[in-house]
Order: C-alpha cells, then structure tokens, then sequence
C-alpha cells in the first residue's frame, strides 16, 4: 500500500511512519499539515491518507480529507486523532472518511490493511 502520513507532532510521525513501513507499507510523503496532505495525495496519488485532525495552523484533518475525498487524490483517508468530538467524528464518517482514536496501533495496521479492499472505499 502506499502512503501519506500528515501529523503536526514529529514523534507521532516518526512513530507512525516506522509502524507501518514495518507492516510493508510504503510511505511515499510525510507532512506536517492540512495542506500539504491535500497537495502530496494530489502529486503522488496514494492508496491511503492518514491524517491527524488538529494540525494548526491551517486546515484541519477533517477537512483535508473532505478535499482529497472530492479530488479522488487517495482511494480511502483515515483520521487518526486524539480528539474526539462526536459532532466531528460524523463529519469525518459523512464525507467517507473512517476515524481512529490516536494511539491504537493495530487498529490503525489493521483498517490501512482492511479498508483498501473494501467494497465502496474505491479500490
């Protein structure tokens, strides 16, 4: 699978970026914001996005999944994040995007590995 990372904490990424190169994926980008996410799924086109939501400045994860969803930059984006607003959370569901609480590891290994081949995430 290839995949763009975008977190605003650099451990976080490093963290995340190592875990699933483990899994053999393949991180083509790591970034530190909204933006970049939406303009690395544009150049590079990747299977999945795992997105932070809160990465100020700039826009959020959330949004930056609603711009690579309606581009068709990247076939599925997961919101990866510790903040758990429910009203958020159905904003992330309703524009296609799944969110994980930050810090599960396997559930995270597991819906990158898991979403890619299910039926209506655009694989």
């Amino acid at each position: 699978m290839r995949v763009v990372l975008a977190d605003n904490d650099p451990d976080a990424l490093e963290l995340l970026e190592l875990d699933l190169r483990l899994e053999g994926h393949v991180i083509v980008a790591t970034v530190a914001d909204g933006a970049a996410a939406v303009d690395a799924c544009d150049d590079l086109r990747p299977d999945v996005l795992v997105v932070d939501h809160r990465m100020p400045p700039g826009i959020d994860g959330v949004e930056a999944a609603r711009r690579v969803l309606a581009a068709r930059s990247a076939r599925h984006v997961i919101v990866y994040s510790n903040y758990v607003d429910p009203a958020v959370v159905a904003s992330a569901e309703s524009i296609g995007a799944r969110w994980l609480r930050k810090g599960d590891l396997a559930r995270l290994r597991a819906a990158v590995r898991v979403d890619h081949g299910r039926p209506g995430s655009g694989a």
